[in-house]
Protein backbone atom coordinates (compact mmCIF):
# COMPACT_ATOMS: atom_id res chain seq x y z
CA UNK A 1 0.00 0.00 0.00
CA UNK A 2 1.59 3.35 -1.03
CA UNK A 3 1.94 6.15 1.68
CA UNK A 4 -0.27 8.50 0.16
CA UNK A 5 -2.89 5.93 -0.50
CA UNK A 6 -3.09 4.66 3.27
CA UNK A 7 -2.92 8.85 4.43
CA UNK A 8 -6.14 9.54 2.08
CA UNK A 9 -8.04 6.12 3.52
CA UNK A 10 -7.10 6.90 7.28
CA UNK A 11 -7.86 10.39 6.76
CA UNK A 12 -11.40 9.41 5.22
CA UNK A 13 -12.30 7.40 7.69
CA UNK A 14 -11.79 9.64 10.73
CA UNK A 15 -13.98 12.32 8.50
CA UNK A 16 -16.78 9.71 8.95
CA UNK A 17 -16.00 8.74 12.49
CA UNK A 18 -14.56 11.95 14.12
CA UNK A 19 -18.37 13.32 15.61
CA UNK A 20 -18.79 9.68 17.56
CA UNK A 21 -14.95 8.42 18.11
CA UNK A 22 -14.72 9.16 21.97
CA UNK A 23 -18.22 7.66 22.52
CA UNK A 24 -17.45 4.42 20.28
CA UNK A 25 -14.25 4.18 22.03
CA UNK A 26 -15.15 3.92 25.41
CA UNK A 27 -17.95 1.44 24.64
CA UNK A 28 -15.80 -0.73 22.50
CA UNK A 29 -13.05 -0.64 24.95
CA UNK A 30 -14.87 -0.79 28.15
CA UNK A 31 -14.29 2.16 29.60
CA UNK A 32 -10.40 1.17 29.39
CA UNK A 33 -9.06 3.23 26.93
CA UNK A 34 -9.73 6.20 29.80
CA UNK A 35 -6.80 4.31 32.13
CA UNK A 36 -4.67 3.49 28.81
CA UNK A 37 -4.81 7.49 28.47
CA UNK A 38 -3.92 8.46 32.12
CA UNK A 39 -0.81 5.70 32.70
CA UNK A 40 0.61 7.05 29.53
CA UNK A 41 -0.04 10.97 30.60
CA UNK A 42 1.77 9.48 34.24
CA UNK A 43 4.47 8.13 32.18
CA UNK A 44 5.05 11.12 30.06
CA UNK A 45 6.67 12.17 33.89
CA UNK A 46 5.58 16.05 33.14
CA UNK A 47 6.67 18.64 35.01
CA UNK A 48 5.37 22.52 34.58
CA UNK A 49 7.01 24.62 32.16
CA UNK A 50 7.87 21.71 30.10
CA UNK A 51 7.17 22.08 26.02
CA UNK A 52 5.31 18.92 24.66
CA UNK A 53 4.09 17.70 21.37
CA UNK A 54 0.66 15.48 20.91
CA UNK A 55 1.39 13.52 17.43
CA UNK A 56 -1.75 12.04 16.39
CA UNK A 57 -3.73 14.05 18.82
CA UNK A 58 -7.21 12.67 17.31
CA UNK A 59 -9.74 14.57 19.87
CA UNK A 60 -7.64 15.98 22.18
CA UNK A 61 -8.29 13.95 25.26
CA UNK A 62 -4.40 13.36 25.98
CA UNK A 63 -3.40 16.67 24.76
CA UNK A 64 -5.67 18.03 27.90
CA UNK A 65 -4.34 15.86 30.13
CA UNK A 66 -1.04 16.44 28.99
CA UNK A 67 -1.96 20.67 29.38
CA UNK A 68 -2.92 20.08 32.98
CA UNK A 69 0.32 18.42 33.96
CA UNK A 70 2.53 20.96 32.42
CA UNK A 71 0.38 23.90 33.51
CA UNK A 72 0.53 26.82 34.31
CA UNK A 73 3.75 28.02 32.02
CA UNK A 74 4.07 24.92 29.87
CA UNK A 75 2.68 24.91 26.43
CA UNK A 76 1.58 21.87 24.41
CA UNK A 77 1.20 21.38 20.85
CA UNK A 78 -1.50 19.03 19.18
CA UNK A 79 -0.42 17.74 15.92
CA UNK A 80 -3.27 15.37 13.67
CA UNK A 81 -3.67 14.75 9.83
CA UNK A 82 -7.12 15.00 10.02
CA UNK A 83 -9.04 18.33 10.09
CA UNK A 84 -12.52 16.44 11.52
CA UNK A 85 -10.87 14.91 14.04
CA UNK A 86 -9.18 18.37 15.38
CA UNK A 87 -12.48 20.28 15.25
CA UNK A 88 -14.00 17.27 17.70
CA UNK A 89 -10.55 18.37 19.46
CA UNK A 90 -11.40 21.96 19.53
CA UNK A 91 -14.69 21.49 21.01
CA UNK A 92 -13.39 18.77 23.75
CA UNK A 93 -10.20 21.70 24.88
CA UNK A 94 -12.69 24.51 25.42
CA UNK A 95 -13.46 23.83 28.85
CA UNK A 96 -9.82 23.39 29.90
CA UNK A 97 -8.64 26.23 31.74
CA UNK A 98 -5.25 25.89 30.01
CA UNK A 99 -6.96 26.18 26.65
CA UNK A 100 -4.45 29.28 25.86
CA UNK A 101 -1.47 26.83 26.24
CA UNK A 102 -2.48 24.56 24.08
CA UNK A 103 -2.11 24.95 20.00
CA UNK A 104 -4.14 22.67 17.62
CA UNK A 105 -1.99 21.84 14.19
CA UNK A 106 -3.29 20.22 11.21
CA UNK A 107 0.36 18.02 9.98
CA UNK A 108 1.73 15.16 9.07
CA UNK A 109 3.32 12.59 11.94
CA UNK A 110 6.10 11.53 8.91
CA UNK A 111 6.80 15.65 8.22
CA UNK A 112 7.00 17.44 11.25
CA UNK A 113 6.57 21.26 10.96
CA UNK A 114 9.01 21.97 13.91
CA UNK A 115 12.57 22.73 14.46
CA UNK A 116 15.15 20.30 15.86
CA UNK A 117 14.62 19.86 19.78
CA UNK A 118 11.90 21.99 19.86
CA UNK A 119 9.75 19.36 22.51
CA UNK A 120 10.53 18.30 26.08
CA UNK A 121 7.83 15.38 25.31
CA UNK A 122 6.63 13.94 22.59
CA UNK A 123 3.26 11.44 22.99
CA UNK A 124 1.60 9.81 20.10
CA UNK A 125 -1.09 8.03 21.14
CA UNK A 126 -2.38 5.10 18.33
CA UNK A 127 -0.59 6.72 15.81
CA UNK A 128 2.42 4.29 14.94
CA UNK A 129 -0.35 1.69 13.46
CA UNK A 130 -1.83 4.25 11.69
CA UNK A 131 0.98 6.27 9.69
CA UNK A 132 2.04 4.34 6.10
CA UNK A 133 5.84 4.97 8.01
CA UNK A 134 6.65 3.91 11.04
CA UNK A 135 10.81 4.34 10.81
CA UNK A 136 10.25 7.82 9.10
CA UNK A 137 7.54 8.95 12.26
CA UNK A 138 10.02 7.48 15.02
CA UNK A 139 12.73 9.45 13.25
CA UNK A 140 10.77 12.51 13.39
CA UNK A 141 9.68 12.37 16.63
CA UNK A 142 13.51 11.85 17.45
CA UNK A 143 14.55 14.81 15.64
CA UNK A 144 11.80 17.23 17.47
CA UNK A 145 12.63 16.12 20.94
CA UNK A 146 15.62 18.25 22.97
CA UNK A 147 18.29 16.26 24.25
CA UNK A 148 17.05 14.59 27.03
CA UNK A 149 13.89 14.27 25.68
CA UNK A 150 11.16 11.39 26.05
CA UNK A 151 9.14 9.69 23.65
CA UNK A 152 6.08 7.88 25.11
CA UNK A 153 3.89 6.24 22.26
CA UNK A 154 0.46 4.26 23.07
CA UNK A 155 -0.61 1.91 20.59
CA UNK A 156 -3.26 -1.31 20.50
CA UNK A 157 -1.28 -4.38 20.22
CA UNK A 158 -2.12 -8.37 20.01
CA UNK A 159 -2.27 -10.00 23.21
CA UNK A 160 0.45 -12.36 23.53
CA UNK A 161 -1.33 -14.99 25.45
CA UNK A 162 -3.30 -17.98 23.74
CA UNK A 163 -6.86 -17.57 25.19
CA UNK A 164 -6.90 -13.66 25.14
CA UNK A 165 -5.16 -13.67 21.69
CA UNK A 166 -8.20 -15.97 20.54
CA UNK A 167 -10.99 -13.84 22.32
CA UNK A 168 -9.11 -10.96 21.14
CA UNK A 169 -9.60 -12.28 17.54
CA UNK A 170 -12.51 -12.67 18.19
CA UNK A 171 -13.97 -9.36 19.39
CA UNK A 172 -12.05 -7.15 17.03
CA UNK A 173 -12.91 -9.23 13.48
CA UNK A 174 -16.74 -9.74 14.59
CA UNK A 175 -17.91 -8.03 17.21
CA UNK A 176 -16.07 -5.00 16.82
CA UNK A 177 -17.51 -4.03 13.15
CA UNK A 178 -20.34 -4.53 14.66
CA UNK A 179 -20.79 -2.29 17.40
CA UNK A 180 -19.01 0.22 15.04
CA UNK A 181 -21.07 0.33 12.31
CA UNK A 182 -24.45 0.07 14.43
CA UNK A 183 -23.16 3.19 16.52
CA UNK A 184 -21.62 5.28 13.46
CA UNK A 185 -23.39 3.91 10.53
CA UNK A 186 -20.38 2.64 8.85
CA UNK A 187 -18.08 -0.14 9.56
CA UNK A 188 -15.24 -0.03 7.49
CA UNK A 189 -12.89 2.01 9.94
CA UNK A 190 -13.68 -0.70 12.64
CA UNK A 191 -12.49 -3.57 9.87
CA UNK A 192 -9.22 -1.75 8.88
CA UNK A 193 -8.85 -1.26 12.95
CA UNK A 194 -8.74 -5.16 13.01
CA UNK A 195 -6.39 -5.45 10.32
CA UNK A 196 -4.23 -2.58 11.21
CA UNK A 197 -3.82 -4.74 14.70
CA UNK A 198 -3.22 -7.85 13.33
CA UNK A 199 -0.09 -6.59 10.75
CA UNK A 200 1.48 -4.27 13.71
CA UNK A 201 4.45 -5.14 14.98
CA UNK A 202 4.68 -6.85 18.23
CA UNK A 203 6.42 -4.93 21.53
CA UNK A 204 9.82 -6.21 20.88
CA UNK A 205 10.02 -5.60 17.51
CA UNK A 206 8.92 -2.14 18.28
CA UNK A 207 11.56 -1.48 20.66
CA UNK A 208 14.23 -2.43 18.21
CA UNK A 209 13.12 0.73 15.89
CA UNK A 210 13.29 2.75 18.96
CA UNK A 211 16.89 1.78 19.18
CA UNK A 212 17.82 2.01 15.87
CA UNK A 213 16.60 5.50 15.44
CA UNK A 214 18.89 6.40 18.55
CA UNK A 215 17.07 6.13 21.34
CA UNK A 216 17.91 5.16 24.81
CA UNK A 217 16.93 3.30 28.11
CA UNK A 218 13.76 2.08 25.93
CA UNK A 219 11.11 -0.32 27.45
CA UNK A 220 7.36 -0.78 26.97
CA UNK A 221 4.36 -1.77 29.19
CA UNK A 222 1.52 -3.64 28.68
CA UNK A 223 -2.02 -3.60 29.86
CA UNK A 224 -4.98 -5.31 30.09
CA UNK A 225 -3.09 -8.81 29.06
CA UNK A 226 -0.89 -6.84 26.14
CA UNK A 227 -3.88 -5.54 24.38
CA UNK A 228 -1.97 -1.62 24.92
CA UNK A 229 0.79 -1.28 25.15
CA UNK A 230 2.86 1.59 25.84
CA UNK A 231 7.07 2.19 24.67
CA UNK A 232 8.97 4.96 25.97
CA UNK A 233 12.44 6.24 24.62
CA UNK A 234 15.00 8.63 25.73
CA UNK A 235 16.78 10.70 23.20
CA UNK A 236 20.20 10.80 24.60
CA UNK A 237 21.99 14.20 26.19
CA UNK A 238 24.60 15.75 23.68
CA UNK A 239 27.14 16.13 25.94
CA UNK A 240 26.74 12.89 28.49
CA UNK A 241 28.09 14.25 31.73
CA UNK A 242 31.45 12.91 32.51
Amino acid sequence: MSQSFKERRVKTYFRKIAPQYDLVNTLVSFGFHHHWRKFTVKKADLRPGQQVLDICCGTGLITKDLAEKVSPDGNVVGLDLSPSMLAVADQNLADSPWRHRIRLVEGNALSLPFADNSFDRAVIGYGLRNVSDMRQALRELFRVLKPEGKAIALELATPPYPVFKQLHYLYTSLILPLVGSFLTGNKDPYLYLYRSVQVYPDPQQVAAVFREFGFTQVHFDQLCWGIATVHIGTKPALFPPQ
